[in-house]
């Protein structure tokens, strides 16, 4: 056995043995992901960083000749972490960390069968792919409306510059005969996460510090974002110069893979101009530049109880995984919101509907949108957006990234305590204005009987909570009130501190505890 262990006669077969369990784990997150690719265009560029990958693994398959003895019990703790990672993603219904746990935990399978040297061989490969997986929807959404505000100003500020008239409202540009909306799709993600995983690939073709690699990725992030804007921009410019039509149907073309590929030469310009000469001789013997020290040098014993353990893990985790699959989510009595009372604190409710655009956006299972008032007094609005199972793409978005896309701006935002009997409620405090106007906002999340403010923690709450429960339903509750010119702040705060109490008794049979 000792001189097996020693040649290394078993460890290949048994590395690809595991790794195939492991792959066969990951067929349906595999699909999942395949079809985020096909369908969102911001992650249409997953396919090639795949291929790029492996080509990667055939280049530096070199490595796999020699193995040493460092890092193998690292590996066990990659394992462990990961396959924590991978079955609470998939209790709890979060996509993007079940593709990152199968990443490490292939990491962790190489340095166990081949130390820090298996674990040279399969990085490279690895880094590229988080790069071209969905980030969680509410950083999704945070990016978006973050960007969406972003690129309006510095296209609005390019207008300017070029002698353009313009009034900027929110994501709005409004050029007077023409009006420009930008959409979520324009936010500029379908460029940043392609730039950045480029940005990675050429920051491997080089032999450079770690640094100046992650200036690399620095400098792709916000080329791309430069370049949205002045994509936007020249969208606006054409349309303000010639006739929407001809502008319509030139960007149609040139915003695509035409803009992208000139935005990718000069992200790869800019970068080039960072290195020295020495270092740009270096092009091509980035990461494709392996040394292999001679096997009869560094080859030690491979170590038996770091193989045993790894092979434990991957035979535990199988029917484990398998086993989580397979229980139903638990998805609880409520009342539907149709049923809602349009009377609460002695004020009458007018319902409203969202528009069909942000009722797909937010991917919601039940909503209730009503303005309570009183005769003559300002309207209270409450929104409660319900999800009976969170997982990606069904998340509530927060208000504090929705707010700014109106055109709002927000003033202060602070975390106040509310009662509920017994209960401190926490909620965020929201003031925000747009021109003369002010409207002050309450809003919190609601999980499982949890009142939760902050919506990283809401996250949190709710990967946890699937440690103990097949449920992910969860709620975002808000209420608005607009601040008339008889009305102070003080006494907007009491209005809608007294109506949350009165609807902090009505939310259990909507949003079940």
């Amino acid at each position: 056995m000792d001189l097996a262990l020693q040649r290394g006669n078993f460890k290949k077969p048994t590395l690809v043995i595991l790794l195939g369990l492991i792959l066969f784990l990951y067929i349906p997150d595999g699909l999942l992901l395949w079809d985020r690719w096909m369908v969102m265009e911001e992650f249409s560029h997953g396919p090639l960083m795949l291929v790029v990958a492996l080509y990667l693994l055939w280049a530096r398959r070199s490595l796999l000749e020699s193995f040493d003895a460092r890092g193998n019990w690292l590996g066990v703790l990659c394992c462990l972490v990961a396959a924590f990672m991978y079955m609470l993603a998939i209790k709890a219904g979060i996509e993007n960390v079940r593709h990152i746990g199968i990443l490490l935990f292939i990491l962790g399978l190489f340095l166990i069968f081949g130390g820090l040297t298996y674990g040279r061989y399969v990085l490279p490969s690895l880094i590229l792919m988080p790069f071209v997986v969905p980030p969680p929807a509410f950083l999704n959404a945070n990016l978006t409306y973050g960007l969406q505000l972003l690129s309006t100003d510095m296209s609005v500020g390019l207008l300017r510059f070029a002698g353009l008239s313009v009034f900027q409202d929110g994501n709005i540009i409004d050029m007077g005969t023409v009006k420009l909306a930008v959409v979520e799709a324009c936010a500029g993600l379908r460029y940043l996460y392609p730039m950045i995983g480029l940005g990675v690939l050429a920051a491997m073709l080089f032999d450079i510090p770690i640094w100046k690699r992650g200036l690399f990725v620095v400098l792709a992030g916000v080329v791309s974002v430069i370049m949205n804007s002045i994509r936007i921009f020249l969208t606006g410019a054409f349309a303000e110069w010639t006739d929407t039509a001809v502008s319509d149907g030139f960007f149609h073309l040139f915003e695509g893979w035409v803009f992208f590929l000139f935005s990718f030469v000069i992200m790869l310009a800019v970068c080039y101009l960072t290195l020295t000469k020495k270092e740009k001789a270096t092009v091509g013997r980035g990461v494709l530049k392996v040394s292999v020290p001679p096997a009869q040098a560094t080859e030690k014993p491979l170590p038996l109880g770091p193989v045993i353990g790894g092979t434990l893990i991957v035979l535990a985790l199988v029917p484990l995984v398998l086993l989580i699959r397979n229980i139903e989510p638990e998805i609880p009595d409520r009342k539907p919101f149709t049923t809602f009372p349009l009377k609460i604190d002695g004020m009458i409710a007018e319902e409203d509907v969202l528009p069909k655009v942000e009722q797909t956006i937010l991917n919601m299972s039940d909503y209730f949108l009503g303005h309570y008032r009183k005769r003559g007094e300002a309207p209270v609005t409450l929104f409660v957006g319900y999800y009976e199972q969170q997982s990606a793409g069904s998340t509530p978005h927060s208000p504090r990234v929705c707010i700014p896309s109106g055109g709002w701006t927000i003033e202060s935002l602070t975390e106040i305590s509310l009662k509920n009997g017994d209960i401190n409620v926490p909620v965020n405090r929201v003031l925000v204005t747009h021109g003369e106007d002010k409207l002050l906002v309450y809003y919190w999340f609601q999980q499982r009987g949890k009142y939760i403010a902050n919506e990283y923690a809401a996250k949190f709450n709710l990967l946890w909570g699937g440690l103990t429960s097949a449920r992910t339903d969860g709620a975002l509750v808000r209420l608005s009130l607009p601040l008339t010119s008889d009305m102070t702040v003080e006494g907007a705060d009491r209005e809608l501190a007294g109506f949350a109490d009165s609807l902090f008794n009505i939310l259990p049979d909507y949003v079940p505890n």
